[in-house]
């Protein structure tokens, strides 16, 4: 049994597939297999997992394309390793990612227990940013999983946890953040590894940064996350608020640019009523002129104002 295993869901990424592998190849901690899932890629991502040269490696194929919570869950059945890590196809793990949760982990003894550590965010020019991280151990842990992004790069949790708490393959977006909080249902033990270990790469081809409707896909998922019956009465409800209020505002946004003015005003207001400070504290200007210039006659005379 190796300490770890690693899950890689892949889907067309055979350009940044060997990057991605390289960084495992180059962990100073060894004790650790690599499950990489094809999720039947259209380019030939599939042959260059086989072919890459990374010791104890497996690679599996679906085939169909079926997103990527059955992809890792596939991973999570496939493993062997006592805790087990993921990694995305577009980010990389620092050298002593793995040795560092090592460490960690055996200096508590290895308990039946999720952990996750700090991050770094890239640009695809190579750029890098600190991701923001702040300690666990100063929120609500509810609080902390809606409102930072804790991606699955990020985490290493014994097999014993997922054998009991897997992907929900119903929900596609958002599907970190839901595991986490099914997790803390089951009062499993959260840790920090308040150290950066890992760098989460800001690619223009994922869903975060190139989705279309992104924001409609998280209101949709996020109301299926929240009204899940083992979370409904344990979730911040300003917390739950603040995403949505989120949502609706992007959706106006977007509603705005294309003219869609009873769209704009009724987004506009939900986002509002949901969070009224804002659910960054800067929205509410953008709201309250995207609102006044769609209404009719009144948003006509307020544009010719703001010619003259």
């Amino acid at each position: 049994m190796p300490f770890f295993s690693v899950i890689i869901p892949v889907y067309n990424r055979a350009h940044r597939l060997p990057y991605v592998l390289e960084s495992l190849k180059n962990q100073t901690f060894q004790d650790f297999e690599t499950i990489i899932v094809d999720d039947a890629s259209t380019d030939n991502s599939y042959q260059v997992a086989l072919d890459y040269d990374l010791p104890n490696k497996v690679v599996i194929g679906n085939e169909q394309n079926q997103e990527r919570c059955v992809t890792r869950n596939k991973g999570i059945a496939a493993a062997k390793g006592k805790y087990i890590c993921f990694l995305d196809s577009d980010d990389y793990h620092l050298p002593e990612h793995l040795q560092k949760l090592h460490d960690f982990i055996v200096s508590q003894g290895c308990p039946i227990a999720f952990y996750f550590t700090n991050a770094w965010n890239e640009t695809e020019d190579g750029k890098r940013t600190e991701r923001c991280c702040p300690d666990f151990e100063d929120y609500n842990p509810y609080t902390y999983f809606l409102r930072y992004t804790v991606n699955p790069q990020r985490w290493a949790i014994h097999r014993d946890i997922l054998k009991s708490v897997q992907f929900d393959e119903n929900v596609t977006i958002a599907e970190d953040m839901d595991l986490s909080l099914r997790i803390l249902e089951k009062y499993f033990p959260v840790f920090q590894l308040k150290e950066r270990t890992t760098v989460y790469v800001a690619a223009s081809d994922s869903f975060t940064h190139g989705a279309e409707n992104k924001a409609e896909k998280e209101l949709f998922y996020f109301r299926r996350i929240f009204n899940k019956p083992e979370l409904k009465n344990k979730l911040p409800k300003k917390e739950t608020r603040r995403l949505t209020s989120q949502c609706h505002f992007h959706i106006m946004e977007k509603s705005f640019a294309l003219g869609k003015r009873w769209q704009t005003i009724k987004h506009g207001i939900v986002s509002f009523m949901l969070y009224p400070t804002g659910y960054n504290g800067k929205t509410n200007k953008i709201v309250l002129v995207s609102c006044l210039y769609s209404i009719p006659i009144l948003g006509s005379i307020l544009k010719l104002m703001k010619r003259k």
